[in-house]
């Protein structure tokens, strides 16, 4: 049957950041467009998860889930490729286990704030970089155009803890630089006179302003860094991976567990009640993650794109929601928020 003769069902994407381990979001959204009973409506994102949403979006637009599909794979071959003039990426390519020594390497040399470090210069040539990949398989024209699907990217302002949220028509290269400038490794991004760093400091991904503003009730989340892990990291060179896992996780774990009270306290507002209180009245949310697989991935190789750990994560993602598909999918329209919330109480 061809995807014209289906009807699909439309849900809204809300995309985790985690830096190289967005390769895993990359995987999941590379099966869903493969579904021809699924559309995709609005794509929130922070970080990776905002990258990945650009992308998307501009292909979505551009000639539809084909033309997102392989506008993604070759953004993520191109981050791989433009990662080579910075790092020791070939090295690490050829010796995966080096990449523990690279990642503090690199905090110490990119951001300029160790005294080792003689200058921020390759955190500002990374963020070049990146710049110029973005401005090659992002195509912004498209993601202001009437027929866009909406799109929420989140940066945090770096004085006030602030969540910014970029929407359609002020998306820029700027804007998705700020929701992936991580401040050990990059220098503030500037706009409009405020230094913005990474989006998931203040939403992991952005979800009440996607929930408030779009016109459909079911939301996917796909998410990245595990919530719990089996056992206390106590090693040195363990801790700082998990407390960052915790902090990107902040968000995300108070967005939703407001969004549930206020859910499961509205009593009759729900049945009187317009706008915010009818988009959370309606609200069915759903998620995509694969705990298990993600934490067996070290969290310090999210700053190493090499390209077999990116494809391992891209096969986890598919295989993630292959098992939604089959599992999950049949849920659309009929679940609700405390059954997908339980994890984060």
């Amino acid at each position: 049957m061809s995807r014209k003769a289906l009807k699909p069902h439309t849900l809204d994407l809300a995309l985790q950041g985690g830096g190289t381990h967005g390769a895993f979001t990359w995987g999941v959204l590379d099966r869903l467009l493969e579904a021809p009973e699924i559309s995709v409506g609005g794509v929130s994102g922070a970080s990776a998860g905002a990258l990945n949403a650009a992308v998307l979006v501009s292909g979505l637009v551009n000639g539809g889930p084909e033309e997102a599909a392989a506008r993604l794979r070759a953004f993520w071959k191109a981050i791989n490729r433009s990662a080579r003039q910075t790092t020791i990426l070939p090295f690490l390519e050829a010796f995966p286990a080096a990449f523990q020594t690279a990642d503090m390497l690199w905090s110490m040399v990119s951001a300029g704030g160790i005294s080792v470090a003689p200058s921020p210069r390759l955190g500002r040539m990374a963020q070049g970089i990146l710049r110029d990949v973005l401005e090659e398989h992002v195509d912004f024209d498209a993601i202001r155009s009437l027929e866009a699907p909406k799109i929420f990217v989140s940066a945090t302002n770096a004085r006030s803890g602030a969540s910014r949220i970029f929407r359609n028509a002020d998306l820029s290269v700027d804007a998705l630089l700020a929701s992936a400038c991580l401040p050990m490794n990059f220098p503030p991004v500037t706009i409009d006179g405020e230094d913005y760093w990474d989006g998931g400091y203040s939403a992991n991904p952005p979800i009440l302003p996607i929930v408030q503003e779009s016109d459909c009730s079911d939301l996917l989340l796909v998410t990245v860094n595990p919530i719990t892990r089996k056992e206390t990291a106590r090693a040195m060179n363990e801790i700082p991976g998990r407390i960052s896992e915790m902090m990107f996780n902040l968000s995300l774990v108070k967005e939703l567990r407001g969004l549930s009270m206020m859910k499961e306290d509205m009593g009759a507002w729900q049945f009187l009640g317009t706008g915010l209180i009818r988009a959370i009245r309606d609200l069915r949310l759903h998620e995509i993650h694969d705990e298990e697989a993600m934490s067996k991935v070290d969290p310090r190789s999210k700053m190493t794109p090499v390209w077999h750990l990116l494809t391992q994560l891209h096969e986890t993602g598919r295989h993630a929601a292959d098992v939604w598909m089959e599992t999950c999918s049949g849920d659309l329209g009929k679940r609700s928020t405390a059954r997908i919330a339980e994890r984060y109480l």
